[in-house]
């Protein structure tokens, strides 16, 4: 049975493995924050990494409250600047701090990921990735409430 942890009980987690989801990146990373983490390996996979960089993005396009479409801020030398304060923080804080653990997905798998339910693609991703590691999952995301998997979070609606 999956067990959802306070983050106040991350001392009883000692030495398990700590798979990271995006929204906590986000949260330590962007645009302020950053937290050292010394008696549990953190890890993260290319998809949680590229919802990371995507979602920063669209935070400094709608800090902008322009009209103007995303692929032309992406294209234009301020969203060519934000990219690389973004690249620099991924290449300077993230990839020093997390490991990168990664899965090849079957046919098989990645059918059984297409199921219309609360979950996006790469939450199916995630929870799987967890589940065949025995990882425990950082993450504030509600979505993963109903999820077999365990949980380290502060978010009341996971705990409860």
């Amino acid at each position: 049975m999956a067990v959802k942890y306070k983050l106040q009980d991350l001392p009883n987690l000692s030495d398990k493995k700590i798979f990271v989801d995006a929204n906590v990146l986000i949260y330590l990373f962007w645009p302020t924050g950053a937290n050292h983490w010394e008696r549990n390996q953190m890890l993260i996979d290319f998809c949680v990494l590229s919802e990371v960089v995507n979602h920063m993005m669209r935070i400094e396009h709608n800090k902008l409250q322009t009209m103007a479409p995303y692929k032309d801020f992406r294209d234009s030398q301020e969203g060519r600047d934000a990219l690389l304060d973004i690249y620099f923080i991924v290449k300077e804080h993230i990839l020093k701090i997390f490991n990168i653990v990664g899965k090849i997905y079957g046919q098989k798998e990645i059918e059984n990921f297409l199921i219309v339910d609360e979950l996006d693609f790469v939450d199916k991703s995630i929870i799987n990735i967890c589940k065949e590691n025995d990882f425990v999952l950082l993450t504030n995301d509600k979505d993963f409430r109903d999820t077999d998997i365990d949980i380290l979070t502060d978010n009341i609606h996971l705990l409860d």
